[in-house]
């Protein structure tokens, strides 16, 4: 199955219309009690056409100590420990969860037990990331 056709199976699934255009798909999520601040996330096609790549923005670093962030995003990648087989990265003054997936994941009327944890993920992150949206420990 194409990336195309793997992200309109996906939309089905989910009930989104998931429209690809330059290889990406955006749309926004939320749930629970973070109704209120929605997470974007983009599906994006890899080079070899046989993967995704799930991105989301989950926040600005905070100015005021960003070295006990940085080891403990490093801490949560060790071993995918606190990601869920997502990696937490930093572009520019951002703090972005990414996580590779199989097409044949997203495909078969299961992709929602890839997308939804990983939104999960952003939120619990983004609440880590700015502590006072609620606190939480991982």
């Amino acid at each position: 199955m194409s990336f195309d056709e793997t992200l309109a199976s996906l939309g089905k699934e989910l009930g989104l219309p998931l429209e690809v255009q330059d290889g990406r798909a955006v749309f926004e999520a939320s749930f629970g009690d973070d109704g209120e601040d929605p997470v974007t996330v983009e599906i994006s096609s890899d080079d070899d056409g046989r993967f995704a790549v799930l991105s989301t923005d989950i926040g600005e670093l905070p100015q005021n100590d960003v070295e006990a962030l940085a080891t403990t995003m490093l801490e949560a990648n060790h071993l995918f420990a606190a990601t869920g087989g997502a990696a937490l990265s930093v572009e520019g003054d951002r703090a972005m969860l990414e996580r590779r997936v199989r097409l044949e994941e997203l495909s078969r009327g299961e992709g929602a037990n890839v997308i939804y944890p990983f939104i999960g993920l952003a939120v619990q992150w983004r609440r880590k990331l700015i502590p006072q949206l609620s606190p939480l420990t991982f």
